[in-house]
């Protein structure tokens, strides 16, 4: 009876240090995808402010990131196609990996270039490695 507590207690131990160290080795994965912009744009075509729970803030209306890639195919259809996307941090909420992560995807599967803007006002660009 003992060793089977034994044996349960050794695995329990080694799948938490196992999740610990995955935990702490993609910790800031997603951060080490933007870069220093070193041609910045002369406009966006789009420009879009973090909001609270991954969603994004576009003239006052709260998108989720499926709401936004809709919108940049809606305006690609009518003939005024997004090719650089700035992110700047909202008014209420910081910019966090879940809008970088979203962005990220965005641009990776509609073939545009994202921007963010750092609380400093430093510019960073998204790079999205396929």
């Amino acid at each position: 009876m003992q060793k089977v507590y034994f044996s349960r207690m050794l695995r329990i131990s080694f799948l938490a240090v196992a999740l610990a160290l995955l935990a702490a080795c993609g910790r800031n994965e997603i951060k080490q995808g933007i870069a220093e912009v070193v041609n910045v744009p002369a406009a966006f075509d789009l420009t879009v402010a973090a909001d609270k729970d991954g969603q994004f803030d576009f003239d006052g209306a709260t998108l989720t990131p499926e709401d936004l890639r809709g919108h940049i195919r809606y305006l690609a259809e009518v003939g005024k196609p997004v090719h650089a996307l700035l992110l700047k941090p909202g008014e209420k909420e910081k910019i966090k990996n879940p809008h970088v992560a979203a962005l990220a995807s965005i641009c990776r599967d509609l073939k545009i270039e994202a921007y963010v803007q750092d609380n400093d006002g430093r510019l960073k660009v998204i790079k999205v490695v396929e």
